[in-house]
């Protein structure tokens, strides 16, 4: 299964499907009708390079606040909003959430609305069934979320002092 994502930059839609190629960290990104082979490279000051096959890209996160991100691409700062198109693939309603709309396998959701006050699991960690992927706190209370599955973290969309509602993705593992 690919990620799918629904991107705005500079106001502009785009349908984005990102693949991995091969273990060495290749990923084909489908931008509409055009491909772009690229390879994200972390960088010691925490920005990563971004080489696409004919040219290196200086990416930074400035910001993030849940599906709004501020990149430095170049050293010229871009406002991006996103949201991971939702497959067919659904999972099963969870008993303590409020949301009864449908669900991305493997996706974690808080039960109601909140601030996240830890995070615990990066991308490419691998967690087990009942492990807490991240805390949050709503109504004066401190709220483990934890997953049911076990498997690899593929999407961390959160970060502290994130707000978060019922419906967003906070965590996503396959």
């Amino acid at each position: 299964m690919s990620p799918e994502y629904k991107i705005t930059l500079d106001e502009k839609p785009f349908e984005v499907e990102v693949r991995k190629l091969d273990e060495g960290g290749l990923l084909v990104v489908k931008v509409a009708d055009q491909s772009f082979t690229m390879k994200p490279t972390p960088a010691e000051d925490g920005s990563w390079i971004v080489n696409d096959t004919t040219s290196d890209y200086s990416v930074k996160v400035l910001k993030r606040a849940g599906k709004a991100v501020v990149l430095e691409i170049n050293g010229q700062e871009h406002e991006i909003e996103w949201e991971r198109v939702k497959k067919q693939e659904i999972a099963k309603k969870s008993s303590s959430s409020s949301q009864t709309g449908p669900r991305v396998l493997g996706g974690i959701y808080p039960p109601m609305p909140g601030k996240i006050t830890e995070v615990r699991v990066k991308i490419g960690d691998t967690v087990k069934a009942g492990q807490t992927v991240c805390i949050l706190e709503a109504m004066k209370m401190f709220n483990e979320l934890k997953t049911d599955i076990k498997g690899t973290v593929k999407e961390v969309n959160v970060e502290v002092g994130t707000m978060v509602n019922p419906t967003d993705v906070l965590v996503l593992i396959e």
